[in-house]
């Protein structure tokens, strides 16, 4: 029996055990994994390698669910540069012609790991405005470097594309658009945006590795 006959035999199986996992907790799922793992040890390599491949498929099922849900309007919490700042009138028409479309938002609302908001702002408020009571989210995170032109120089701070996120690192040298253009920094720091920038940032690039690498 090869393991895609196993995985046809057992599939209603995999099922049951995935939806049954979504009501876990990650502890608890945590220990689901170990005990089979366990279990695997002690049976032959087919079968310790087919209940192996099982949890990873199990694994992307979950994960795909992880980051994101629905929450309440009014317990999203907004950064006061967001507040500082309202979209341009052009963007919110654009924004509105497509919820009047559609019925939808047209852009993501991303919440970091305590509710603030981080994107989407464009769609929080046209759900206020609508009277939205609860939208759709997901949970991530934007990432920021503070990075100078040369040695000893100023500090500026770019936001990394979500491509860049946890892949760049201090001393790298990055390009990045500047009022001048685009130029090649190097990173003195790397944070999670914490809310508090007084303007937008501009965005980098790429990141330059040793001999060429991008």
């Amino acid at each position: 029996m090869t393991e895609l006959d196993l995985f046809s035999q057992f599939v209603t199986d995999i099922a049951e055990i995935t939806v049954d996992l979504r009501k876990k907790t990650p502890e608890q799922q945590a220990r689901f994994k170990r005990e089979c793992l366990e279990y695997a040890n002690g049976l032959g390599r087919f079968a310790h390698d087919f209940i192996c491949k099982v949890l990873i498929v199990i694994d992307k099922h979950l994960k795909k669910d992880e980051g994101t849900g629905m929450v309440d309007l009014d317990e999203i919490k907004i950064y006061p540069c967001f507040a500082a700042h309202e979209p341009k009138p052009e963007k919110m028409e654009q924004k509105e012609q497509y919820f009047t479309e559609t019925g939808a938002l047209q852009s993501q609302i991303i919440l970091d790991s305590q509710g603030n908001l981080i994107d989407g702002y464009t769609s929080y408020l046209l759900a206020k405005t609508h009277g939205i009571q609860r939208v759709p989210i997901r949970y991530g995170k934007r990432q920021i470097i503070r990075a100078s032109h040369r040695p000893g120089g100023k500090i500026y701070a770019w936001e990394l594309p979500g491509f860049l996120m946890e892949r760049v690192y201090p001393g790298d040298k990055v390009l990045v658009h500047t009022e001048r253009g685009v130029k090649m920094v190097t990173v003195a720091a790397v944070e999670e945006y914490d809310g508090n920038e007084p303007k937008p940032f501009r965005m980098a690039i790429r990141v330059k590795r040793k001999g060429g690498a991008t």
